[in-house]
């Protein structure tokens, strides 16, 4: 207790409610919450409204996990504490914690005012700021903390963590090696910037950090579950399953290690036994949906009635978690849609996609027709056969990349799975290497270096990077479908780079888009059926332009055209490959390789040609989709398909 805490507690009541107070924070400095709680509520008894005990009682109660409660005491303690910093820091920190952030800064601010040489308060003003995007402010306050205290552990982790919020990654990355280097055995540093490094797609050496923090300790659960993800990161579904095992063994109950664990099996193919795991987390807690986030994907669902009424009650509770309802919701649809029941499983996708828009825009990609449109203007205009004459001589020749682009749901799954069936061929899976190449290029752009320099070494590295993944491979896949973009780039780069551009029924693509939950933050456009629509389009121009620009390097595949003449489409695939054709290829869904993608399941069945033209069981529900595509009267592919879409 402060001077200036303990002179206001001599203030306020008898000397047996000051020794009373004294006694009860000894008991709450030494976490005897219960017995603390008592005594404050013995001196509150005996002099009501004691602004002290009444402010330790709310502290205690924001200890507790009750911060509504806590703010309200803390006021009560208004005004007679209105000259201590600690009743501002602590009513800033209880009203931080139940949402109201912009009145807790008011609460910090004042806390500086009274004390402008405490860090505590600059370190959970950064940390507020941090919380409302405001990331820039949020650093100068945690400057300031380790300007007053230079040895502040919790004042350089939320500095990590800000400068990490703007970007600024090589300063967060040193942000926590200086950490690391103040306590080198804290286990939770290591753990916390492979999160970071994660983010950075620096994955090898967020594993290297995750191992170290093991080593520290070896019983943590949760490392063994991040240790997990980050080999599934990796399509190391393998090591991922024994990381996921490990950390089961060490805690039967870990939600984490069951999650993880569905999902690595389900990667291997063994859908039955990832079904085990996923009825043990759904058992385990029965409100928590990581164990439906799976269904979207997995197929041949029971139609288990108490299942459906179950996701219903987390769909409809306004009370539960945003991220379990819109889970719920998409599991919810996929089990009515595979019902037959198409009314009332558009009604729930609906409602889903509604909640991804609530409560996802801050980390979506704030999908904008207008501005995407622009955008796929100036590529079309800013690439033509002159801008790519000089490729040969500057980029790397090299046959080994091949990309499959397209739309989201439009076959590319499919058909990386068809290609890695080869012998010679790698599926590397959905890879953001060229996004992080072209960033990397503007920022050597920027220090003055030559673009041929710049392109040529970083297409050299990349090169290296897939002949070590391939492992002897003649071809290696990179089927990430928004590569679709930066075409020019990887022309550039690798101008015998092959390209397989995917094509597919627009209302198709655009219907499974809005029926599927992708990982939160990516592909915000498809939670909106219009904007599914008017993006689909824009990549169909794209994609001609693209196609007429590289006639040698690039084809046209149709799902449709696939599905109606497999082995056909199937050797001309191979043939663009520059290899010769291999049986096995038409075995695609018997392939036992990682599938690292959502469309796990699909791309381990026999083609089916169900999917085609899926789109017409809703038709009445399409209005605005039908109007985003402008497409009265036109004949699509699925619909020359003849009995295919029957």
């Amino acid at each position: 207790m402060g001077n200036e805490a303990t002179a206001a507690v001599r203030a306020q009541g008898t000397e047996e409610a000051v020794a009373t107070l004294q006694a009860a924070f000894a008991h709450h400095k030494a976490g005897r919450f219960d017995d603390a709680d008592v005594l404050y509520r013995e001196v509150l008894s005996a002099v009501p409204n004691h602004p002290n005990a009444l402010h330790w009682l709310g502290v205690i109660e924001t200890q507790r996990g009750h911060a509504e409660r806590g703010v309200e005491l803390i006021r009560r303690a208004f005004p007679a504490l209105d000259n201590i910093y600690e009743t501002h820091l602590d009513l800033g920190n209880a009203l931080r914690l139940t949402g109201k952030r912009e009145e807790a800064l008011e609460s910090f601010r004042r806390a500086i005012a009274l004390k402008p040489d405490q860090a505590t308060a600059y370190i959970w003003m950064g940390s507020v700021l941090g919380e409302l995007g405001r990331f820039e402010a949020a650093v100068s306050h945690c400057q300031t903390a380790l300007a007053i205290d230079p040895k502040s552990l919790s004042a350089r982790m939320t500095l990590a963590s800000v400068l990490h919020g703007a970007r600024r990654m090589p300063e967060a990355a040193q942000a926590w090696r200086e950490i690391i280097d103040l306590e080198p055995e804290r286990a939770e540093s290591y753990h916390q910037f492979s999160g970071q490094l994660i983010t950075a797609g620096l994955l090898m050496e967020a594993l290297h950090c995750q191992e170290r923090a093991i080593a520290l300790q070896p019983e943590n659960a949760l490392f063994h579950c991040a240790r997990g993800q980050t080999l599934l990161r990796l399509y190391d579904a393998e090591r991922a399953e024994a990381s996921f095992r490990r950390a089961l063994a060490i805690r039967q109950d870990c939600k984490e290690g069951l999650t993880g664990l569905s999902w690595a099996l389900r990667m291997l193919g063994r859908f039955e036994e990832a079904e085990v795991y996923t009825k043990r987390l759904r058992e385990l807690d029965p409100a928590d949906c990581q164990a439906v986030r799976h269904v979207p994907s997995t197929g041949n669902q029971p139609q288990d009635t108490t299942e459906i009424v179950r996701l219903a009650g987390v769909l409809e509770g306004s009370q539960n978690k945003p991220n379990d309802r819109i889970a719920a919701g998409f599991a919810l649809g996929r089990l009515l849609d595979e019902g037959g029941r198409y009314d009332e499983a558009f009604a729930r996708y609906v409602t889903a996609n509604a909640l991804v828009r609530e409560f996802w825009p801050a980390s979506g990609d704030r999908f904008d027709a207008t501005t995407f449109t622009r955008s796929i203007d100036a590529l079309i205009a800013s690439n033509s056969p002159e801008n790519l004459a000089d490729a040969v001589v500057t980029g790397n020749i090299s046959e080994l990349p091949v990309f499959v682009v397209g739309m989201p749901r439009s076959g590319t799954t499919l058909v990386e799975q068809i290609c890695a069936s080869h012998s010679r061929v790698f599926g590397a899976g959905e890879r953001d290497d060229i996004a992080s190449i072209a960033v990397d290029i503007a920022r050597e752009r920027k220090r003055g270096l030559p673009l041929s320099e710049v392109s040529r070494r970083a297409a050299d590295a990349h090169v290296v990077k897939l002949h070590r993944l391939g492992r002897g491979a003649l071809r290696v896949i990179d089927k990430l479908p928004d590569n679709i973009i930066v075409v020019a780039l990887i022309a550039r780069l690798f101008p015998r780079a092959r390209i397989v551009y995917c094509s597919r029924d627009p209302r198709d693509i655009s219907l499974s888009c809005y029926f599927q939950m992708f990982i939160e933050g990516a592909q915000h456009f498809s939670y909106d059926l219009a904007d599914c629509g008017k993006r689909c389009r824009q990549i169909e121009r794209l994609a001609a332009h693209w196609l007429k620009l590289l006639p040698h390097h690039m084809i046209e595949v149709s799902y449709e055209k696939l599905v109606a003449d497999l082995e056909g489409e199937g050797r001309r695939l191979i043939d663009f490959l520059g290899l010769s054709w291999e049986p096995s290829c038409l075995e695609f869904h018997r392939t036992e390789r990682t599938v690292a993608t959502i469309s796990h399941w699909q791309v381990r069945q026999p083609l089916y040609s169900s999917s085609i033209g899926r789109w017409r069981r809703y038709e009445k529900h399409l209005g605005p989709l039908f109007a985003a595509l402008d497409n009265r009267g036109e004949t699509t592919i699925s619909e020359t398909a003849g009995s295919l879409s029957a």
